[in-house]
């Protein structure tokens, strides 16, 4: 199979420790005889690469494991490289793959075990440029494991070939780096490189523009087959230092395109919302006293684009005007509707509803996205649900979960004596006062976000 695998700079110890659930002491057979044992099984260490080439990039003292899994499979390549920039490990990664398609995995992440095959078969069979998976939502809690899994499209986008888009609009860039598997002959030609900054610096905004922008062809597979850990506290996400790195991001994808000579409007006009929507998530990631410090290159950026015309008020929409001409028409709502965003941090909320949940109950009142997610949850729990309601008369007498959607007065006079769990944001006042209307008490009712 002609398929290049990438991770940067992890230990080979600790990846079969933590990925494969790998004991430390059983490692210790790699060092004596090259096979290891795998959940009781003894296997070859090609078991650990199957039928994809593994690039590894470490820094550390993984190399004596590496010379072992070379002896092993030829195919497994070692780059010793002191740069430490994410883009330059990658870029150089993509130069040397002997395959035909690239696949990128995250030091701390987990791909699944059909990722590769299923995305080489789609890709080989269609053709596509690039092939593009839903994942997983992975995080630890009181020493359990859950996954959470993420749709990253519209339902119409998926199963089949989507051709060059006629219209480039915000649905058509990809959304993540870690997802995909991309032909290698389409980076080379488009010359598609990251940016080489410093460190992990958020270099996969620009290269998800420019993949999404130059492809001929995409495909949308509705499988999660990745697993993006959420909970590392030594992400770069959660790094106050790297305030301005996402400016510096926006700004090398702009020099590109204009390298490129892009001059269509509605590339340039998409260039403008990515930026703010970055620069708003970068805003948010931060602490109360870093935000502080970048807010003022979010204002005055934003000031400078707005007085020569890349951005005007009739080219957002409703959702774009919360990362752009909110900040300028009233900063103190800009400011609050971020820090009520503060309270209702998902994975935070996820946790206190495992607490919840338990010796509960549970009837779970909507049964959009997050109700869905929040029955995976507690399911992987153990947690005792007794059913699904929701106002919606489209969603009501489908199935999710092996539950049928039910009206939720039905389901109040079923589950007379059961925790109702609210899972929607927007609406959770009224739905609140819905469920104390129809008898429920208000010590029975939880309010996921």
């Amino acid at each position: 199979m002609n398929i290049e695998v990438e991770t940067k700079g992890i230990r080979i110890d600790q990846y079969l420790n933590e990925k494969l659930n790998i004991s430390r002491s059983k490692i210790q057979k790699l060092i004596k005889d090259r096979r290891i044992l795998v959940n009781g099984k003894k296997v070859s260490v090609s078991y650990l690469v199957k039928e994809c080439d593994f690039i590894e990039v470490p820094t550390d003292l993984s190399f004596e494991i590496i010379k072992e899994l070379r002896e092993e499979d030829s195919r497994i390549q070692y780059i010793r490289d002191s740069n430490t920039s994410y883009g330059h490990k990658i870029n150089l990664g993509i130069n040397i793959a002997r395959g035909k398609y690239i696949a990128i995995l995250e030091s701390d992440d987990r791909m699944c075990s059909e990722f590769i095959k299923r995305s080489y078969d789609i890709a080989r069979a269609s053709g596509a440029d690039i092939v593009d998976v839903d994942f997983y939502e992975l995080f630890n809690y009181k020493g359990k494991e859950f996954n959470c899994s993420v749709r990253k499209y519209y339902p119409n986008t998926y199963g089949h070939l989507i051709k060059k888009f006629d219209s480039f609009n915000r649905d058509s860039v990809i959304r993540g780096i870690w997802t995909a598997l991309y032909r290698k002959e389409f980076l080379i030609k488009n010359k598609i490189q990251l940016n080489e900054s410093k460190g992990a610096s958020y270099q996969d905004f620009s290269f998800l523009f420019l993949v999404s922008l130059l492809s001929e062809s995409t495909y949308h597979l509705m499988v999660p087959l990745y697993q993006y850990r959420k909970d590392n506290v030594a992400s770069s996400v959660k790094d106050d230092h790297k305030i301005f790195e996402i400016a510096e991001e926006c700004d090398f994808l702009k020099c590109d395109l204009e390298k490129r000579k892009v001059c269509d409007r509605n590339i340039w006009r998409l260039y403008y919302m990515k930026k703010y929507e970055a620069y708003y998530w970068n805003y948010f990631r931060l602490s109360s006293q870093a935000r502080k410090v970048f807010m003022e290159k979010y204002m005055e950026e934003l000031m400078d684009d707005v007085e020569q015309g890349n951005l005007r008020r009739e080219m957002v929409n409703a959702d774009e005007y919360q990362t752009t001409f909110l900040l300028l028409d009233d900063k103190n709502e800009f400011i609050n509707r971020v820090t009520e965003r503060d309270q209702y941090l998902s994975l935070t909320k996820l946790c206190y509803i495992l607490d919840e949940s338990k010796d509960r109950d549970l009837v779970i009142f909507g049964a959009g996205s997050w109700g869905s997610k929040i029955v995976d949850v507690l399911q992987q729990n153990n947690a005792k649900v007794l059913g699904i309601c929701d106002n919606s008369k489209e969603l009501q007498n489908t199935v999710k979960y092996g539950f049928e959607i039910s009206p939720v007065e039905i389901a109040v006079k079923k589950f007379s004596n059961a925790s109702f769990l609210i899972a929607n944001r927007k609406n959770s006042d009224i739905m609140r006062r819905q469920l104390l209307e129809n008898g429920i008490k208000a010590e029975n009712i939880l309010v996921f976000i």
